[in-house]
């Protein structure tokens, strides 16, 4: 968090999906973290960006009514929507000049769908487990299936 001067923060777990379950909180309190650190820290924290997102509209102000003047992105559940909105953030935020947001959703799916199949069939992954992979091994796999299709 210190480090990295652009956040993500997704918040459409804010409640629960079933009765008496809790919902994870994870997600508000690293979006505080990193706000405090835009307003509480000098040099490369001031500048820090978050990109807010929520499933829903004004859902969050039920649960946070101190993001009420924050920008958030509502994405309906819906991953090809989620993946554009932060594409579109970041190239503005970072300006990138990145392939469209149809593009790399095209390329993420191709991504997932190489990847599955390369790991199932020849590192003995359950398809399951392919798809689901441990978050320090996926960034590997990314690299190399990029250096292996590159963007035309």
């Amino acid at each position: 968090m210190q480090q990295s001067k652009f956040a993500i923060h997704d918040l459409w777990r804010l409640q629960a999906s079933k009765e008496g379950e809790l919902f994870r909180l994870n997600m508000p309190f690293e979006l505080g973290i990193d706000i405090g650190c835009r307003f509480f820290k000098k040099g490369q924290w001031a500048g820090k960006r978050c990109l807010i997102l929520e499933a829903e509209k004004y859902r969050y102000q039920a649960a946070i009514s101190d993001l009420s003047n924050s920008d958030i992105e509502a994405h309906e559940n819906r991953p090809d929507l989620i993946s554009a909105k932060v594409r579109n953030w970041l190239n503005s935020q970072a300006q990138l000049h990145a392939p469209g947001p149809g593009k790399l959703w095209i390329r993420f799916n191709n991504f997932m769908a190489d990847t599955t199949y390369d790991l199932t069939t020849s590192r003995g992954f359950s398809p399951s487990d392919a798809a689901n992979l441990p978050i320090d091994e996926l960034p590997a796999e990314m690299r190399a299936w990029v250096a292996r299709n590159p963007l035309t």
